[in-house]
């Protein structure tokens, strides 16, 4: 019935409220009904067990098998585990968790069954020896001291049970994490949809407007302010430990901030009132959502843009009343699964990545710079041996990690593993006291009482377990000291006093010392901010470690692996050049692509890899078959072009092929002449390619002169030429803006074929940049250039791999930022303005104005600085243009 203002409406009878109008819903939401786990009888087969074993009972068979295959009942902490299994076991059947731990178990176990790489562990399931003996973790907990209560806490789980049924509170419940190959990521996701069909769905993710976005948005909105200026003030708002602050935090903090504020109030005044509203929305990357019963019944859904159902509820809401599984799609996981597949078909080698020694030498000896084999050992400005070759190390490679692997030098995997707890935001700044205790073994002592437990991480209370331990050694459960630690990181004002209070009273009750829980305390707050999960980090260090062990140990495979992987990166070329500069240290090629020698993926050629024909940039996957058929010998290109042709393969992609060299050695012309011989070709119709075919030998097969020929002197049957003077002034017509292409990339084919390749395959596989061109002979590689002492001047060419716009430091100096490499290595060029020397205005002047942009190719003079950094007096963009495209050539 319609609404209407006169409460009796025209025809008397009663309105309707809105609200009235919406059927009353009564939905059983007490928490999370976990979705039911149905022992299927292979399991009952597999194992041995009664037909009506109840799924308690099922996990414990599970454990108890996989002890004993692990041989654990025989060694020398056999009750130590005993005891951790059945601890684990109780507290996960009080609290109702065995269907959740057997649900990330089938996850699991299909992955398996269906040989689907997974990770080691991640996050605090890696302290679980539950989790480990059903193969969802391969870290044994026991080994390295990793507590089960950070991953499960009796003490605040929390269960409820309305009419016999059980219902779990999700913000607390415990949460597993799932590392699983990239590539084959969605058909995990698939199995989950066809598994709890109806049940299931992604998570919606709210973006809101930070303190940065939202002053940069007003600013330029509300203020008319330029993109520059408020890159500036926004820089301004502090970053702490990884969080942004909050602009009225930063307004009294910050007095520069707040004199632009002062001088802006509208911005600012719009910004405060905006600041936190949801931005926009979308899908979680990695999280699924499980239900008991149908999904909609405890959570409204919508379709995403693929019309794949997700929760219009956010994460935290959604996972109030339901499960939430994370299935990450990690690469490295692919990478090595890959590197021991393609060792055991090509040289037999069987090796597993869960039985990889953790603890062998010859890892931390390639992480410390001291290489085995062929290698040549790095030295450092102070003459110790460094780490160079960091490209596929998992976690190592990213730059923050490198350098604190660089300075403290891991020699085991515990040392490997606080290295991936230092590489982050708070902690950065005990990397110095970290490295003095594993170069030099200084230890700072904070208090004799808690030196067993912080003795190992040079005196730095670095992993929240350490925290846990401290609060358990003055007398807490570690119950009790994980519900502190939470208390303390999350800040809970209120129940922070309690806690101190209790700290207190403990230490009193024990008889110890009052300052031990002074300092207790004082490590409680600070480490709050930096301290990390060390089940995720002995995870992650152990996946690091086995990298490194492949990579150093059988190098070809493993970056054959990484290269085969490139394709399902975001920018493949970025990647393929990252590994080109680093074979040569090696001793592998990276050989180019070619037509007959070439496969469709990169390959092993003896001592090298040779190139896959299907990572040149613009031939997609789905050209293989026509790539198959069209691989052949030929004996002009005549053939070629007409193989092509009947195989499918478009003239863009033919001359994709001619331009990266898979041609090069089987017919001696140009690549540019040849592309612009296949474009002809392309020209002409069936009746005048089978005349050229008959007649090419006449001319060495150059199909400019036989077309010419065609048209002047080869007549028909009729007497006629084959190509009449019309039809030829159509033909060139068309032909011209390649012909100008070609004239214009001829000048210096070795420079053209340098350019080819790197734009095609992402690094140069003829002559290099220096080798192109005889003005750049004289001038030195980035390696070389980087290689050299402190304050030395260099000079070297190569190009911009990334530029950054012009900003300032924090000092207020203006300078600009660009990433240059060549085939040798990769740096950091910064150049400087000041008030004396405007250098910044000076780069713009010697390049048109404008400052060097991605791609360009440019010259260097300057001062080699620390690590990988040079500071830049001059900047000279190398002019010369190469085209690829017909739409190059007509912008040009």
């Amino acid at each position: 019935m319609p609404l209407t203002k006169n409460p009796k409406g025209k025809e008397g009878k009663k309105a309707t409220s809105f609200s009235s109008r919406f059927k009353k819903l009564n939905l059983p939401l007490h928490g999370v009904r976990l979705p039911q786990f149905h022992i299927e009888e292979r399991y009952i087969q597999q194992f041995g067990l009664k037909p009506d074993i109840n799924t308690y009972d099922f996990l414990r068979e599970v454990c108890l098998k996989r002890f004993a295959e692990l041989r654990l009942d025989q060694s020398k902490g056999k009750k130590t585990y005993i005891d951790r299994i059945k601890y684990e076991l109780e507290i996960l059947k009080d609290l109702d968790f065995t269907e959740y731990i057997l649900l990330v178990w089938k996850v699991v176990s299909y992955c398996r069954e269906n040989d689907i790489p997974l990770g080691l562990g991640r996050g605090s399931a890696a302290g679980s020896m539950v989790l480990y003996l059903l193969q969802i973790t391969q870290i044994d907990p026991v080994k390295y001291d990793l507590f089960f209560e950070r991953f499960v806490s009796k003490a605040r789980a929390k269960k409820t049970i309305v009419d016999g049924v059980t219902y779990l509170d999700g913000s607390l419940m415990c949460d597993v994490d799932v590392d699983v190959c990239y590539y084959r990521r969605q058909e995990v996701l698939k199995y989950l949809k066809e598994e709890f069909s109806g049940n299931t769905s992604k998570i919606l993710t709210l973006n809101t407007l930070s303190g940065k976005l939202v002053m940069k948005e007003c600013g330029k909105v509300a203020g008319g302010k330029e993109e520059a200026e408020m890159n500036s003030i926004s820089k301004l708002i502090p970053k702490v430990f990884g969080q942004v602050k909050d602009i009225a935090e930063a307004y009294d903090e910050v007095p520069k901030f707040a004199e632009w504020c002062d001088k802006n109030p509208k911005v600012y005044k719009i910004a405060l009132k905006l600041r936190g509203l949801v931005k926009n929305k979308g899908v979680h990357p990695s999280a699924i959502l499980l239900s008991h019963s149908k999904l909609v019944e405890s959570c409204p859904c919508e379709l995403d843009s693929s019309k794949e159902p997700v929760s219009s509820f956010d994460m935290d809401w959604s996972q109030m009343f339901n499960v939430k599984l994370d299935v990450l799609g990690l690469r490295t996981t692919s990478v090595v699964d890959a590197c021991c597949k393609i060792l055991k078909k090509t040289k037999n080698i069987d090796i597993k990545a869960d039985e990889v020694d953790l603890d062998d030498p010859f890892i931390y000896q390639n992480l410390t710079g001291v290489h085995s084999g062929d290698i040549t050992p790095t030295k450092d400005s102070d003459g110790n041996y460094e780490l160079r070759h960091r490209h596929g190390l998992f976690q190592i490679e990213a730059d923050a990690n490198y350098e604190v692997c660089r300075k403290v030098k891991p020699k085991n995997l515990e040392e490997l593993s606080a290295v991936l707890a230092l590489a982050r935001p708070g902690a950065m700044q005990f990397v110095d006291q970290f490295a003095a205790y594993t170069n030099n073994d200084v230890y700072e002592v904070i208090h004799p009482f808690f030196d067993d437990i912080l003795k190992s991480t040079g005196g730095v209370c670095l992993y929240q377990e350490q925290m846990m331990k401290m609060a358990h050694k003055i007398g807490f459960t570690l119950d009790d000291a994980e519900l502190l630690r939470r208390i303390v990181g999350k800040k809970k004002v209120n129940e922070v006093k309690k806690w101190k209070k209790k700290i207190k009273d403990k230490v009193k009750e024990n008889n110890l010392e009052k300052e031990i829980g002074d300092i207790l305390w004082e490590v409680l707050e600070d480490s709050a901010n930096y301290s990390f999960n060390k089940s995720h980090s002995i995870s992650y260090a152990s996946l690091a470690a086995i990298t490194a062990f492949l990579k150093f140990k059988y190098p070809q495979e493993f970056f054959l692996a990484l290269l085969r992987m490139t394709r399902y990166e975001p920018d493949p070329m970025v990647e393929i050049s990252k590994i080109a500069r680093e074979l040569p240290k090696f001793k592998i090629k990276l050989l180019g692509p070619h037509l007959m020698k070439s496969e469709m993926d990169f390959s092993i050629e003896g001592k090298d890899i040779r190139f896959g024909l299907t990572s040149i940039k613009g031939i997609a996957e789905k050209s293989i078959k026509k790539l198959e058929s069209f691989k052949d010998q030929y004996s002009n290109k005549f053939e070629v072009f007409q193989g092509a042709n009947e195989a499918g393969i478009g003239v863009g992609i033919l001359s994709a092929l001619i331009q990266a060299g898979s041609l090069d050695g089987v017919f001696n012309k140009p690549r540019s002449y040849m592309v612009a011989e296949a474009q002809l070709w392309n020209l002409l119709t069936q009746r005048e390619k089978t005349r050229a075919f008959e007649v090419g030998s006449q001319k060495e097969f150059d199909l400019r002169a036989v077309v010419k020929m065609m048209t002047e002197e080869i007549k028909d049957e009729k007497g006629k030429p084959v190509i009449k003077e019309s039809r030829y002034g159509t033909i060139k017509k068309h032909f011209l803006p390649y012909r100008d292409i070609y004239n214009k990339n001829k000048a210096n084919e070795d420079f053209a074929n340098w350019y080819y390749e790197n734009a095609l395959l992402g690094y140069t596989h003829g002559k290099n940049l220096k080798q192109v061109h005889r003005d750049y002979s004289h001038l030195d590689s980035v390696e070389n250039s980087l290689n050299k002492d402190q304050r030395s001047s260099v000079n070297f060419i190569g190009t911009v791999e990334e530029a950054f716009s012009p900003t300032k430091s924090k000092k207020g100096t203006p300078y600009f930022k660009i990433q240059v490499k060549d085939e040798s290595s990769i740096c950091n060029v910064l150049m400087f303005s000041n008030k004396n020397n405007d250098n910044i205005q000076k780069c713009r002047d010697m390049n048109g104005g404008i400052l060097p942009a991605k791609g360009s190719i440019v010259i260097v003079k300057g001062q080699k600085m620390e690590g990988d950094t040079i500071f830049a007096d001059l900047i000279k963009v190398q002019d010369q243009k190469i085209y690829m495209k017909l739409s190059e050539i007509k912008k040009a």
